[in-house]
């Protein structure tokens, strides 16, 4: 169970902290919630029941005794992506979507390094590096309780060391 205060990353809405646990009436029945704050979103909160948090896919943010692997990972070289557009992008998809930051990483290595070495992006590329890029800005900036544009700046500095 997660706590206040708590670094958490939601699977679709990105990086945020439990700001407190509520007690909330809904339909007769009485459950548990955490009230999320989410980064880079002020105005912009989540209630998650309790009982379903893990179910949707919500976790605690990668502790900070990791964030040198997540570095390791994007300064590596790339992967060979598929050739097939489609398979190119489902493929970077399912990593930015699977709720692994190490996976999040290597497609956003990968994006950046396509984006780099091959003259830019589709529309397409660039709309899967830019969500791959938000949910990894996230969860750096919430595993370092730091604002998401210092951890965004970090991570296009290890891009450029690996480009």
């Amino acid at each position: 169970m997660l706590k206040a205060g708590d670094a958490i990353v939601h699977p679709v809405r990105g990086a945020g902290v439990v700001v407190r646990i509520e007690e909330r009436q809904w339909r007769g029945r009485s459950d548990l919630y955490y009230r999320i704050k989410l980064l880079g979103e002020p105005a912009s909160s989540l209630m998650i029941p309790i009982n379903v948090a893990e179910t949707i896919g919500l976790r605690r943010a990668i502790p900070q005794s990791k964030l040198n692997q997540v570095w390791h990972v994007l300064r590596a070289d790339p992967n060979t992506l598929p050739a097939d557009h489609n398979e190119r992008y489902q493929a970077l998809e399912e990593k930015i979507h699977a709720g692994d930051p190490f996976q999040v990483a290597e497609a956003v290595r990968d994006m950046a390094w396509r984006q780099q070495h091959e003259g830019g992006l589709t529309t397409r590329g660039k709309r899967i590096y830019e969500e791959g890029m938000r949910v990894l800005v996230g969860e750096i900036a919430a595993a370092q309780g730091i604002d998401i544009v210092d951890a965004e700046a970090q991570i296009r500095m290890r891009l450029v060391e690996s480009l």
